[in-house]
């Protein structure tokens, strides 16, 4: 009553033994291989931000803060504009009314709005900003990880 095909069960567990090892060998050296490129890839990105960081600030229109002498500079001249305004602006009403009270901040309104809807451009892109300590920190902890990553692989398949 025997199928005459049948394979004893000892061959066909030792043949899946067989088989199995040189994937899992392969498997191995794959994830090997992943790592070992993980950790280059962490540790490139580490060098570059720190260079980066080390880096000049560049000139490319990405400017500081203003020194305090322009800051009081554009004080003093806003506030004049400002006040200058207000007082024109309280002239006309007396010369032209109450109703210039409402007229005239609407129509200044009008035309400001008008003159910013104009002006609307697509902003530029922004040029990459520095690396901040955080960056650094972080692209270090990344390293690291891939490092001890690789390790243990090569650890395991010793």
């Amino acid at each position: 009553m025997g199928v005459s095909s049948r394979i004893e069960p000892g061959r066909a567990v030792g043949m899946t033994w067989q088989r199995a090892r040189p994937r899992s060998d392969d498997r191995a050296a794959r994830q090997l291989q992943a790592a070992e490129h993980d950790a280059e890839t962490a540790a490139a990105r580490y060098r570059a931000l720190k260079e980066a960081a080390s880096a000049p600030a560049s000139a490319d229109g990405a400017r500081g803060p203003m020194p305090s002498w322009q800051q009081m500079l554009l004080l003093v001249v806003g506030g004049g504009v400002l006040v200058g305004l207000l007082v024109i602006w309280l002239l006309a009403t007396a010369y032209l009314g109450p109703a210039a009270l409402l007229a005239l901040p609407v129509g200044a309104g009008l035309v400001a709005g008008f003159i910013a809807l104009r002006r609307r451009r697509p902003r530029p892109v922004a040029p990459r900003r520095r690396p901040l300590v955080a960056d650094l920190v972080r692209a270090a902890q990344e390293m690291h990880e891939a490092e001890a990553a690789l390790q243990r692989l090569r650890q395991g398949c010793a």
